[in-house]
């Protein structure tokens, strides 16, 4: 196919097109998207809309074309640049804050898995980004593709295929972000990515989103601030930050004679008065303490059984629960409590039978 500068062109694995603004190499052209981004594209994934006078094979620059050699031409002058060679550029109000994402866009979005999946470095802010991609090996770390993005822009890093789901490898970035003038010197980020193959098969892990327009996966290649503190607290100083934000109120325990059932709701807003400043990690946190604290009371105080009121809600708590029997209450058995009275909400511990 005979691409060159100015041809309209769109996207063959992907929604949308643009105008290809230079020819990388033989195989491979920028195109500039409708969002005014750039990527790199491969000329078998383009096809032409709509396209200029085509220039005569081999008399064309910009054309991608087998070509007879050219005779050799004098040497061209180099003139002395008078702009600094860095500037900032395609600002936008309000990003300033650094914000870098590892994006999967897949080629069949209503069934991601069997389709080719495009990899994206998304520079969603006002910086300027120098990286590196690489895999995870057993010995080292492979570069795949390395060098610069734009502010606000995103880049294009490679495919994952349909058959090499199975047995995806550790993606690893590293990059150092920096403006024209800055207060600070940064140091490079490293982050490595597992991802898992079942995720590929969840409808909800992809979501619509700029630029893109279709539904990707969104990976943020930053750790959130306030989880990274939480992670250096010890479970005395979380407990206590807990207890300061809002004391606890007693859940409700409903006994049968001779303590035959206790049963425990595990609700948040039956923990809690208020819980609007909370996070979803404290509150779980706050949940599984109030599990632990109340299991041990019914195995010293001689219960035979106890249900826990998880609800169903997105499985969360529930997985939590069930995974901590497993890991340290594995001697007593637990089921799903009586449909009737809990439908799936709730799971039984029997301590004694």
């Amino acid at each position: 196919m005979v691409l060159k500068i100015g041809d309209k062109v769109r996207f063959l694995n992907e929604v949308g097109g643009g105008r290809i603004t230079a020819v990388v190499n033989k195989d491979m052209v920028n195109v500039e998207t409708d969002d005014g981004f750039e990527v790199p594209t491969l000329i078998n994934n383009l096809i032409v809309v709509n396209s200029s006078d085509a220039y005569e094979s081999g008399r064309s620059r910009n054309t991608i074309a087998e070509t007879k050699p050219a005779a050799k031409a004098a040497p061209k002058k180099i003139e002395k640049v008078e702009e600094p060679w860095f500037s900032d550029k395609n600002q936008v109000a309000g990003k300033d804050d650094p914000q870098y994402l590892f994006v999967l866009v897949p080629q069949i979005p209503s069934n991601p898995p069997t389709g080719n999946i495009s990899l994206y470095l998304v520079n969603n802010c006002n910086d300027t980004l120098l990286y590196r991609f690489s895999q995870k090996t057993k010995y080292n770390y492979e570069t795949v593709v390395a060098g610069s993005a734009s502010p606000n822009s995103k880049v294009y890093l490679g495919l994952i295929k349909p058959e090499m789901i199975a047995e995806l490898p550790v993606y690893c970035f590293q990059w150092l972000s920096f403006r024209k003038r800055t207060k600070e010197l940064e140091s490079f980020s490293p982050k490595e990515i597992t991802l898992s193959a079942v995720k590929f098969y969840k409808q909800n892990a992809f979501v619509v989103t700029k630029p893109f327009k279709v539904p990707v996966m969104v990976i943020p290649l930053q750790d959130n601030p306030l989880k990274a503190e939480l992670e250096k607290l010890s479970e005395r100083d979380f407990q206590q930050a807990i207890e300061q934000k809002e004391p606890k109120k007693k859940a409700p325990v409903v006994a049968l004679p001779d303590q035959e059932l206790v049963e425990i709701d595990l609700h948040i807003q039956e923990l809690l008065d208020n819980f609007t400043n909370l996070t979803n990690t404290e509150m779980l946190t706050v949940q599984m303490n109030k599990f632990h604290e109340e299991l041990a009371k019914a195995i010293s105080s001689g219960a035979k059984k106890i249900v826990f009121i998880h609800g169903v809600g997105n499985g969360t708590l529930k997985n939590e629960l069930r995974r901590e029997l497993q890991r340290k209450y594995s001697k007593y058995a637990s089921q799903d409590a009586s449909f009737r009275e809990y439908g799936y909400g709730a799971t039984m511990v029997i301590l004694k039978k």
